[in-house]
């Protein structure tokens, strides 16, 4: 006796890689799987809170060796909210709603048991099989469909920082590994613990959380003492955020050193990063502003007659729906190899901003190759990258 199969995605996927469900019934020779639909609901909350509509339904009357296969990623990729005005949150804070989501898909299928009359029957009710997502996305050489259960929720590098700046860190509450405390542990030996016990629950703010460990959210974190606050520290100085689970076994340790720039305009940049959640980098070094032109030109008709010359003021070729997109090149000054995967963050990403005049401004890397840096090549690794404002200079609303 057979009867058909389903595989399907559980804990937590990257939206921006395949996500499929895959029915299969083949055990036996006379086995069929002749058609099979799946019902997509996708929201942001309660697990136990789906809405009452489906946001996709799909159906498929055929298969290909009684296999029959639905990636929804790109269905799901749409639903997704990101804020990067989380950045000066202190302490430990959810994540934005719509930042994780819960998808569920429900649905039947027609078989035949080999060779048996067919049969209608679901392969899933309810949200049990619900799953998490992010709008975050694996390399080539990972498994498809791989889960992610791992709690830092950024490339693992040193951090480097302006006393004045704020910078959020996520981090993945995961059920098997529970975030009790965040360690600020000075070069000096100053110490504190920023305690919070998480506990898993089914809300997907919960699920990714953020914690205010950017040199200015310390100083402003008024549970904390004086002597691990910025202030009491000087350029050059660094500490290590050490995130420990409940039984205080050290999960993952991320080093800020704080950097004094006297001669540039730092800028701040935020990025959904590979993990699907906020990441912040600074740019200390040299920038350059740039504006690019364009407009539209037509040839007007300049009236003359034998009595009256034509006045020089009035164009003949006449510019009209003048604009201009801006453009800000940035260095990052010197960081590590590890940086290599930042910026192959921040060039995968969909959605970057930059903090002009207090304000998150949406921009877009300018794509193209990037020289991945080495030590043992160029010694010092600084990388340079061309940002366009996503907007015009004069707003035309078409």
């Amino acid at each position: 006796m057979s009867t058909p199969s389903i595989s399907r995605p559980s804990s937590l996927k990257m939206a921006r890689n395949p996500i499929f469900y895959t029915g299969k019934n083949n055990t036996l020779t006379n086995d069929s799987l002749d058609a099979m639909t799946l019902q997509i609901k996708v929201w942001a909350g309660s697990k136990a809170s789906p809405p009452a509509s489906n946001n996709y339904s799909l159906s498929k009357s055929y298969s290909i060796d009684e296999v029959i296969n639905f990636e929804v990623s790109d269905l799901i990729r749409s639903e997704f909210l990101h804020d990067f005005d989380i950045y000066t949150e202190t302490g430990w804070t959810q994540s934005p709603y719509g930042e994780v989501l819960w998808v569920n898909a429900t649905g039947d299928w027609t078989y035949s048991d080999n060779g048996a009359a067919p049969a209608s029957a679901p392969h899933s009710t309810g949200t049990t099989y619900a799953f998490l997502t992010t709008n975050g996305w694996t390399s080539w050489n990972n498994i498809q469909n791989s889960q992610y259960d791992t709690t830092l929720l950024a490339v693992a590098r040193k951090r480097f920082v302006k006393v004045s700046n704020y910078e959020v860190l996520g981090v993945y509450n995961n059920a098997s590994n529970l975030i009790a405390k965040a360690t600020i542990l000075w070069n000096d030996g100053s110490t504190a613990d920023m305690t919070k016990t998480l506990t898993y629950s089914n809300y997907t703010q919960d699920v990714v959380v953020y914690i205010g460990v950017g040199a200015q959210n310390l100083e402003d974190n008024t549970s904390l003492s004086s002597s691990v606050k910025p202030s009491a520290h000087s350029d050059g100085d660094y500490y290590d955020i050490i995130l420990k689970n409940s039984a205080g076994a050290t999960i993952s340790t991320i080093r800020y050193e704080l950097v004094c720039e006297p001669k540039y305009t730092p800028y701040q940049v935020a990025f959904v990063n590979r993990y699907g959640v906020a990441d912040f980098i600074t740019f200390f070094k040299t920038s350059t502003k740039q504006g690019n032109f364009t407009n539209e030109q037509y040839k007007r008709s300049i009236y003359q007659d034998g009595f009256t010359a034509a006045s020089t003021q009035t164009a003949q070729y006449q510019s009209f729906n003048i604009n201009s997109q801006n453009t800000i090149t940035m260095n990052t000054g010197w960081v590590e190899e590890a940086y290599a995967d930042v910026m192959e963050d921040i060039m995968m990403s969909e959605q970057v901003a930059i903090l002009l005049d207090g304000s998150w401004v949406a921009a877009s890397p300018q794509r193209g190759s990037v020289d991945y840096q080495k030590e043992v090549n160029q010694k010092v690794i600084n990388y340079t990258l061309t940002f366009d404002i996503a907007f015009n200079e004069r707003t035309l609303i078409r």
